[in-house]
């Protein structure tokens, strides 16, 4: 990787997905999980994952359960919750709260996951959730979690412009006291600095993201809140590089976007090769240091001034879909190149 793209660094979280299947199909899934989709890891490829996370840390912070829907496969995710707190790694699970439709067996179910290591929860919820679960069973879900000393976040996708805690409030009938404004960084200096709230654990923490038109949403543009190229920031993205996931198969992908299997992000297979070695190619790629570091919009204007036929004045659903479209059916080593140029090219400019 060239000097002259400097990693933009995070702790790295490293997504686990289990499994594909989910107790719903929501319209707007990017990785198609649905009741009929059946891709599941093995589950010694699991925890060989979690022991080679564990070999190489502090390079990995977290070990972060998502899917599919892990509450679907309580007795392999607390052992591998229970594996990852042996190996001294925080964990962290992705879920719809399904399992809060029965509280009593919601609650045995969380509190045994608890005692086995869990360290965080998040929910997924939205319109389209709400299309297949009862807002009450979200709302149980959180308190059940906070009466077991949870915080409750709440990744929560919108389509539209406005205030997005409102939206939440309204569909899911919350007062709006109990709603904050979920923002990553504030929270992350926060923990380092011992300065949380002290209401923190009684609030409910809604983290905001534009809907991304990949995987199954892409069949439903109509859905999606459009916005014109020059509107997206040209700030750095901190997932990529920094949230890779491996998938059920062994795939291991650079980005956790939503998209799924995105070809310009898969690096390997952990079925061929270890975690290191994924790692180690994944940060020796200039395409997803780039975007660590200039962002998709950056990198969306460095392939057109490469004259690849991509057009600056598009429309995109979120900025994920304009950092998929900028190397879409691009070679690896072009895309590579491409950018390597253009970031020698600033680094030039700005001794000038």
């Amino acid at each position: 990787m060239p000097s002259h793209i400097e990693e933009h660094g995070q702790p790295m979280e490293l997504g686990l997905m289990y499994a594909h299947t989910c107790n719903i199909a929501c319209r707007h899934c990017g990785i198609l999980s649905s009741p009929a989709n059946r891709n599941r890891m093995p589950l010694e490829l699991a925890r060989r994952c979690i022991r080679d996370a564990a070999a190489i840390a502090p390079e990995i912070s977290t070990i972060v359960f998502t899917g599919g829907e892990p509450f679907l496969f309580p007795k392999e995710l607390e052992q591998l919750i229970s594996l990852s707190y042996d190996c001294g790694l925080p964990t962290r699970v992705v879920t719809n709260g399904f399992w809060a439709e029965t509280p009593s067996r919601g609650r045995s179910l969380l509190h045994r996951l608890r005692l086995a290591g869990l360290d965080t929860i998040n929910f997924s919820a939205d319109k389209f959730h709400l299309e297949y679960l009862e807002a009450s069973v979200l709302r149980d879900a959180i308190a059940i979690a906070q009466d077991l000393g949870y915080a409750a976040i709440v990744n929560f996708v919108v389509t539209k412009p406005g205030d997005p805690v409102e939206e939440f409030c309204r569909l899911y009938d919350v007062a709006p006291e109990r709603v904050l404004r979920f923002r990553e960084a504030e929270f992350r200096r926060q923990l380092r600095e011992n300065t949380l709230p002290p209401d923190f654990y009684d609030k409910i923490h809604v983290s905001c993201g534009r809907l991304i038109g990949l995987g199954r949403a892409s069949e439903y543009p109509r859905e999606h809140w459009r916005s014109s190229f020059d509107t997206f920031s040209t700030g750095p993205c901190g997932e990529v590089v920094n949230r890779p996931v491996v998938y059920p198969d062994g795939d291991f992908q650079a980005c956790c976007c939503a998209g799924g299997k995105i070809a310009a992000f898969k690096v390997g297979n952990l079925k061929s090769s270890s975690l290191a070695e994924l790692i180690a190619m994944m940060r020796a790629r200039s395409h997803y240091r780039f975007i660590n570091v200039f962002g998709p919009r950056r990198l969306y204007e460095a392939m057109c001034a490469d004259q690849v036929a991509l057009e600056p004045a598009l429309e995109f659903p979120s900025i994920c879909d304009l950092c998929v479209s900028a190397t879409a059916g691009r070679d690896p080593s072009e895309t590579d190149r491409i950018v390597e140029h253009w970031a020698l090219g600033r680094l030039i400019e700005s001794h000038d």
